[in-house]
């Protein structure tokens, strides 16, 4: 019997409630989206974890009960898919950007060759081998041809998100980050970002999916079906993201 009452004490606890594993430059539309969607599921508790998406999959694959992933590019949820840890092949909710951003006024007019100049001896950018848009960085400034030249000015944020802490402490001179973290609430009104050209590195195609533990998770299964509805993409389409079928 005591046995019995802890299996329904525990199962009390953990109704309604959902982990999500987010990229680190989902953080403020996440947010927004988790309000939006208690608007109609009060009662479930949407739980947030944000990070690398590299350094996800490897919190994933080593057991962590996450509900549903959203990565920051298409490759991370598509190799858990294969490893059958995902139950859903990995689905696009939105196309990320990169935006250089600075805590101080910057001529922008140079465009991305700002960071060669001789005014800028501290670049932050997220760490390349776990962090999709450092990744995607480094191939933006590879293709100016300026990668090797900068290399000893960069220092690598853990996560995108680590990464604009250090643009807004002022820790470096300017960041190549997430547009949609250059569009933060805090940010707003700021001009002090600059979108890099997409044609300079290989798309941020964002994708999702749901794991294994969520397969008797109907709360997880919702959340799931809304960050394809409309409310939510017109959520994500407000940080800087393009979205399905705009």
């Amino acid at each position: 019997k005591i046995i019995l009452g802890l299996m329904v004490l525990c199962s009390s606890i953990f109704a309604g409630e959902i982990i999500v594993a987010a990229a680190a430059n989902v953080t403020y539309a996440l947010n927004k989206l988790v309000k939006e969607f208690n608007k109609t599921n009060p009662d479930t508790k949407v739980q947030i974890i944000l990070g690398s998406s590299g350094k996800l999959v490897s919190q994933i694959e080593n057991g962590a009960p996450f509900d549903i992933f959203m990565s920051a590019d298409m490759k991370f949820p598509q190799a858990l898919f294969d490893k059958k840890i995902t139950k859903t092949t990995p689905v696009i909710y939105a196309q990320g950007a990169l935006a250089m951003l600075s805590s101080k006024e910057l001529d922008y007019s140079k465009g991305i060759n700002i960071v060669n100049d001789s005014s800028i001896s501290k670049i932050a950018i997220a760490n390349p081998e776990h962090a999709p848009y450092g990744e995607k960085a480094k191939q933006a400034l590879e293709k100016v041809e300026l990668y090797k030249e900068i290399e000893k000015k960069l220092i690598f944020g853990e996560n995108i998100s680590a990464t604009t802490n250090m643009i807004n402490i002022q820790a470096v001179q300017i960041g190549i980050t997430a547009l949609s973290l250059a569009l933060a609430p805090t940010n707003e009104g700021k001009d002090n970002y600059y979108l890099i050209d997409e044609s300079l590195h290989e798309p941020l195609f964002q994708a999702y999916s749901i794991t294994k533990y969520a397969q008797n998770n109907k709360e997880a299964k919702e959340f799931y079906k809304f960050i394809s509805s409309d409310k939510a993409l017109k959520i994500l389409k407000k940080y800087g993201f393009e979205v399905p079928n705009e």
